[in-house]
């Protein structure tokens, strides 16, 4: 797995994790603090009931049983939350089974299910002990001069941070998911720089032309919305607060005149070769649903797409998208993918990035520039995460690649900060 691409910013405190679970905080002016650290909690579950086991399929991660209830986030599990060594599996009659033989737990999902000789009938429900550990955030804070440590609140995948009050300044926050036994340096995130926006320019006004021509005259405007389980986004359940919706929303209001018309063509665990394959009729027929949707604007995302790692591969599909869309007249703006879970982007952490480590993004930004086509930039917004004090993959609703509202919103603010305001 590769390592983090390190970066060294100006913090304003030196922080070191100390053995013994303390934390010392000093600066340049006299500060030399201690603070006790609170170490990350272990839960007990006794006698959870699961009905039918399901036999034990490897190498499906969270897919290969059935998931332990404390461990579950939306459609996968908290990974790396789970004690494998605490599970112990009964039958009703309180009968231990015997973990290798009548069952199999997946220690990093934290999914079981029966082996093929197991005493564990089809039908038979088990009851579980297990331990596990909740993530947690919690906020280093400095007020006045006085330094503290506020708890986070567990929240399965996605734990929420503790706020600051007026007059408090975030120190750093202290992440606790997967590395528990020790107190150290990789779970302390330093607060380095709020997020800036990048700057308005006029090349949307080239890149967008048509589009922009038509939403300022009044006139209509198709909108098309193309992408995977991301741009769906149906993990969000208020549909106006999806971020496909809340962008047409905003280009309503700054365009009130134009008539103004989306669709959505989101395709959850697909990419764009698979729209290319599939058949005339299908409702996800590249042909007919995208080159052919006469669509005015296409705003693609594909988080999906990180899978080509060969720049020959990843012209071929994309290079056919470009002269696709321009024999239609089609503009379009590409949004680079969020981040996903650190092992399936070969992060050995959440902080101390300063380049999206995916060869995808490297060829779509690349692409992007040479064909001049508008970009909203969702991997930097992602990437800019640590230096605020937080672990980004805490926004994931499936603990892998569906963000919750903060993460969506984000798609949002980079499209609409790329727009112009009338």
């Amino acid at each position: 797995m590769a390592g983090n691409k390190m970066t060294a910013p100006a913090v304003k405190y030196i922080l070191e994790a100390q053995p013994d679970w303390k934390l010392r905080i000093r600066d340049n002016v006299g500060v030399d603090v201690m603070l006790d650290v609170k170490q990350p909690e272990l839960i007990q579950v006794k006698d959870e009931k699961h009905e039918k086991i399901p036999v034990y399929a490897k190498n499906y991660e969270w897919r290969a049983g059935i998931r332990f209830n404390a461990l579950r986030a939306m459609e996968c599990s908290v990974s790396h939350s789970l004690i494998p060594d605490s599970v112990v599996l009964k039958k009703a009659d309180g009968t231990v089974l015997v973990n290798g033989v009548d069952f199999k737990v997946d220690p990093i999902w934290g999914a079981f299910g029966r082996l093929p000789d197991s005493a564990i009938d089809e039908n038979e429900a088990v009851y579980a002990d297990y331990a596990y550990v909740p993530n947690r955030i919690d906020a280093v804070i400095r007020k006045g001069n006085e330094f503290f440590i506020r708890a986070g609140k567990p929240n399965g995948p996605t734990p929420i941070p503790a706020e600051l009050e007026p007059g408090e300044e975030l120190v750093c926050s202290l992440f606790f998911d997967r590395r528990r036994k020790h107190f150290t340096n990789d779970m302390v995130f330093p607060f380095v720089e709020p997020f800036t926006p990048p700057l308005r320019t006029a090349d949307i006004e080239r890149q967008l032309k048509k589009t922009l021509a038509k939403l300022r005259s009044g006139g209509k405007v198709r909108i098309l919305y193309w992408g995977d389980s991301v741009t769906g986004c149906y993990f969000i359940k208020k549909s106006a607060l999806r971020w496909p919706n809340q962008v047409t929303a905003e280009l309503k209001r700054r365009f009130p005149k134009a008539q103004i018309e989306s669709v959505n063509q989101g395709w959850g665990g697909r990419t764009i070769n698979a729209f290319m394959r599939e058949p005339v009729g299908s409702p996800h027929n590249y042909e007919q649903k995208i080159v052919n949707s006469g669509a005015d604007l296409v705003i693609v995302e594909f988080v999906n797409d990180a899978y080509l790692k060969k720049e020959a591969s990843f012209k071929r599909i994309y290079n056919r998208v470009r002269d696709d869309f321009a024999a239609k007249g089609m503009e379009c703006i590409f949004v680079t993918p969020h981040f996903i879970h650190p092992d399936r982007m070969g992060l050995t952490s959440q902080k101390n990035i300063d380049a999206d480590p995916r060869p995808y993004v490297k060829f779509l930004k690349a692409f992007i520039k040479e064909n001049d086509f508008a970009c909203a930039d969702v991997s930097a917004r992602y990437m800019h995460l640590w230096k605020e004090g937080f672990p980004y993959n805490a926004l994931m609703l499936n603990h892998i690649n569906h963000p919750n509202q903060q993460g969506v919103n984000y798609f949002k603010d980079a499209l609409c900060n790329l727009l112009p305001e009338k």
